[in-house]
């Protein structure tokens, strides 16, 4: 039974009048951090072994990677570093998360993850809703609902650990007078976060330090996450040692488990101890506190046990020896496995074992899958800006219609990735977030004039902090015709349907479509080159002069785009090749009209291809 947290009242402060100010702070100091390095590539960091130990990390503000450039460097790989230095095993982590993510919207996020391959899962959430003051009610609302959802979900051997809104004037964007009025609102944050973790048994809390950003690396460094990554494995490493065992201190109470203390958490406990002999009385860590009566618990077990076996060992050698062996005193305890765990706690009787939580089965963390074909291959490139068509596509579009951004997104199962990196949007969002998702639904042109005023929009939690309130997007299609993206106009400012050619923008979707399709591969698992492949072939033979080549290659895509180039005689490559390969990445390669003649155009790839 999942307990509740009470609701006290939380008194408006003065400086919460500024909120709209704030939010519009954070909207700018976003945009201002459009050019700082962050991690761009697949959100993990995984270690090298059939059974590491698993970590989920939740989160925005630190978590993001501000100012490098991999997970590896960021605290998704520094976690998992530090944690395997303490723990002596590989450690893999997971990270769901971006810089525009926030409480209300952190369960769109995680959506139908599976949470119960994870031993520990870390949240770190608060930064960006410090910074636009979000209501107290509403932070208290939603995490407490987080956590509620987090402990149904997870394995029920696994901790939660919250991690508290670190300083905010120690953020470098944030150290001005804002960040101190966003530090007031994070510190009433952080009380409410560690009352809701005291009421679940399964969580802790504590809050992240400051960061040590180093001289010329004013947004974050690898040595900052690294400091961070040790004082989380700190709280999380212990855990996963008993966790390892299939038992956890957090759920003595409810299941009658009784762990058996690692000898590293034990020689920690007696430091404690001894500190504690020396020094006034300190706050009792709970995690502590539950795990020194686990050990004098379990204590007090194995003495028992012991004296149970001693006594039936002298049992069975008082027996005579024609006696059955089945036989025994009536009262006499059955002797334990030497290697039987601990099985209670409190007194000598033993509960069942069924109250007791199965051990966590011990399965790799999956690999991401995508439904099209393309998506792999689109969302791999995206990470490093994507290709040159769909940016120059986005620029034309952005400078055509006078909006802040123009993209084209990918809707691939439960997420929605972008195909250019704007350095403005994230790698990925929840697809039930975003609009595009309402214009692939519907399979046609949909446009927002002010999603403020949208039913269908005016509550979703995103536009908090990407302000895009107005939106035109229209679809783009596999060459199956099944709807798969959008090409999309955002703007921070509401504006007028007709301020937008349909027809202007309908060419646009028509163009990356074109893109987007040459990234599909081969049905049935074929090892055939896709048709961005082979045009990337053909602006390769047209640069080294290989005109016959370029010419076949440039033929095939354009037959499987569905697009007839008119053979124009081509001269031989100059030193400047640079047009003819342009010419033939648009699939509009000239061709030699006698080589396009005996030389048969490749057999045409991917959905493309002739049954």
């Amino acid at each position: 039974m999942t307990r509740t947290v009470d609701t006290p009242a939380h008194p408006t402060r003065s400086y919460e009048r500024l909120r709209p100010a704030m939010r519009l702070f954070y909207l700018w100091t976003l945009s201002r951090s459009r050019h700082v390095p962050s991690p761009r590539g697949r959100p993990t960091y995984r270690a090298d072994s059939p059974d590491p130990d698993t970590v989920l990390l939740i989160g925005t503000g630190p978590t993001h990677g501000f100012g490098v450039t991999s997970h590896e460097q960021a605290l998704t790989g520094q976690i998992a570093k530090e944690t395997s230095k303490s723990t002596g095993r590989a450690c893999s982590v997971d990270y769901i998360g971006d810089e525009m993510m926030n409480a209300g919207s952190a369960r769109s996020w995680i959506g139908d993850h599976d949470l119960s391959l994870y031993d520990t899962v870390v949240v770190m959430l608060g930064l960006n809703d410090a910074v636009m003051l979000t209501p107290l009610e509403g932070w208290q609302r939603d995490v407490t609902t987080l956590v509620t959802d987090l402990t149904r979900r997870v394995h029920p051997t696994a901790r939660i650990v919250l991690v508290g809104v670190q300083p905010v004037r120690s953020v470098t964007r944030f150290d001005n007078p804002f960040g101190s009025v966003a530090d007031r609102h994070a510190a009433r944050m952080n009380e409410i976060t560690e009352r809701i973790a005291a009421q679940h048994p399964s969580a802790s809390y504590f809050r992240l330090p400051s960061g040590e950003l180093q001289p010329g690396r004013p947004h974050g460094c690898e040595t900052m996450y690294r400091k961070w990554g040790s004082v989380v494995a700190d709280r999380v490493a212990p855990t996963l040692d008993v966790v390892r065992r299939g038992e956890t201190v957090e759920h003595i109470g409810r299941t009658s488990v009784a762990p058996v203390v690692p000898e590293r958490v034990a020689a920690q406990l007696e430091v404690a101890r001894l500190a504690a002999s020396v020094a006034a009385p300190a706050p009792v860590d709970p995690v502590v506190a539950q795990l020194e009566a686990a050990r004098a618990a379990v204590a007090r077990l194995e003495a028992e046990q012991a004296l149970a076996r001693l006594e039936a060992e002298q049992a069975v050698a008082a027996r005579p020896a024609d006696a059955p062996a089945s036989a025994r005193p009536a009262d006499a305890p059955a002797p334990a496995p030497a290697d039987a765990p601990a099985t209670a706690l409190g007194t000598g009787a033993t509960p069942s074992t069924d109250t007791a939580p199965p051990a966590r089965p011990r399965r790799a963390l999956p690999e991401p899958t995508f439904e099209w074909s393309g998506a792999e291959k689109l969302v791999e490139l995206a990470s490093s800006g994507g290709s040159d068509t769909l940016q120059d596509l986005a620029r034309r579009a952005e400078k055509e219609f006078g909006v802040d951004v123009a993209v084209v997104s990918l809707l691939d199962g439960k997420k929605l990735y972008y195909a250019v990196n704007t350095e403005l949007l994230p790698v990925s969002i929840p697809r039930e977030l975003t609009f595009c998702d309402v214009t692939v639904a519907a399979d046609a042109p949909v446009i927002v004039e002010d999603a403020r005023k949208d039913d269908r929009f005016k509550d979703n939690p995103y536009l908090d902090l990407n302000h895009g309130y107005f939106y035109a997007g229209h679809p783009i299609h596999s060459s199956s015709g099944e709807a798969i993206g959008t090409f999309c106009l955002h703007n921070t400012r509401p504006r007028k349907a007709k301020s937008v050619s349909s027809a202007k923008l309908a060419e646009f979707a028509r163009l990356a479509e074109l893109e987007l399709q040459s990234y599909e591969t081969a049905e049935g698992g074929h090892d055939l080159p896709t048709m961005y492949e082979t045009r990337e072939a053909a602006v390769a033979a047209a640069v080294s002069g290989r005109a016959p080549q370029a010419a076949a290659l440039a033929r095939g895509v354009a037959d499987a785009a569905g697009v007839v180039a008119a053979p124009q005689p081509v001269a031989a490559p100059t030193t400047a090749p640079t047009a003819t390969a342009a010419a033939a990445a648009a699939g509009t390669v000239p061709v030699v009209a006698a080589a396009a003649a005996s030389t048969p155009a490749p057999t045409r790839v991917g959905r493309h291809a002739a049954p």
